[in-house]
């Protein structure tokens, strides 16, 4: 099968990879930079277009790889269900609910397969300790607190330092965790955050989540674009019989910095082991294509990840817990 890969920055790239590693041709690197197309397509042997509706119509796409801003994901993922073509659309899956609803029915009504790319359930540290709760190997599990934190992306002007087009940290990096306590412990019952966003002087933003699950479990989640020392990953999971541990910093978990156009924007978390947990995303997707199975991740789990990054903000404007 061929692939367009829409946004060719540090994700556009990666993707590009991880297809090729699953024995897939890269067709199209579509950006509006043409720099930047042209780097990615020059390296996997692919046209180079500026304008992503071409790469979209084209007659030997088969699949299309939205890594453009998160505003633009519905627009992208309408266009390619329309066409026929399957989707791997980065997360977050849209800059609100109604976004990803529309691109749901978009899907469903073309009979296309979309899959959105939620990769911390692929992480093999975090389906570890996943599977270590299921077996009940610390007992009833009581409390979970989550740290995600690296520089502030995008140099300036970018889209990510627009909060109304990325939703700050909260929206755009804290929904990998939201989307894994509700993978592990089911459907949130209500949700507190308290931000810092701030965009002058300094780009700074930090969000701490406190969040009551309907099985009884409380989660706490912090994340931040302040932290310069590099990119870290901790958590803590407390049962009644014990308690699991995970710090990337004592650990081979590493990062890679990657370029969204204008610079390092970003650190990319890589895991040292056989196969990259972005590339069992990618089988999981293409195992998805034309059969019945389904993925570790759906469209509806992505979707109820926006809404639980969506209850984040509106608690952080109205200073009051938001219930599901």
């Amino acid at each position: 099968m061929n692939v367009a890969i829409l946004g060719c920055g540090g994700m556009g790239r990666l993707h590009a990879q991880m297809a090729t590693n699953c024995g897939l041709r890269i067709s199209y690197c579509a950006d509006a930079v043409r720099k930047a197309a042209k780097g990615l397509a020059d390296d996997f042997g692919a046209k180079a277009v500026v304008d992503p509706m071409k790469a979209i119509e084209a007659k030997d796409t088969d699949i299309v790889v939205i890594t453009t801003p998160t505003p633009s994901h519905e627009t992208f993922v309408s266009a390619a269900a329309a066409a026929g073509k399957h989707i791997f659309c980065e997360k977050p899956f849209g800059r609100s609910s109604e976004e990803c609803k529309r691109a749901i029915r978009a899907a469903e009504k073309a009979g296309v397969t979309l899959f959105v790319g939620h990769v911390v359930r692929y992480f093999q540290e975090f389906e570890l300790m996943r599977e270590r709760i299921q077996k009940g190997s610390i007992g009833k599990t009581g409390w979970v607190k989550l740290f995600r934190g690296g520089i502030f992306p995008g140099a300036p002007g970018s889209w990510f330092r627009d909060y109304k087009q990325s939703g700050g940290v909260t929206f755009d990096c804290m929904i990998h965790d939201l989307d894994w306590v509700r993978y592990v412990f089911g459907e949130p019952e209500r949700i507190f955050c308290q931000t810092i966003m701030r965009t002058e002087p300094t780009q700074l933003d930090y969000s701490q989540v406190t969040m009551r699950m309907k099985s009884g479990v409380i989660a706490t989640i912090i994340n931040t674009w302040a932290a310069p020392s590099g990119f870290k990953v901790k958590a803590e999971i407390c049962g009644s019989k014990g308690m699991i541990q995970f710090d990337s910093t004592e650990t081979p978990l590493g990062a890679e910095p990657r370029q969204t156009g204008s610079g390092p924007t970003m650190f990319v978390p890589m895991s040292p082991v056989a196969v990259s947990p972005y590339q069992l995303e990618w089988q999981d997707f293409i195992a998805t294509i034309g059969s019945g199975h389904t993925p570790r991740v759906t469209p509806l789990d992505a979707l109820r990840a926006v809404e639980m990054a969506e209850a984040a903000l509106k608690s952080n404007s109205s200073k009051e817990p938001v219930k599901f």
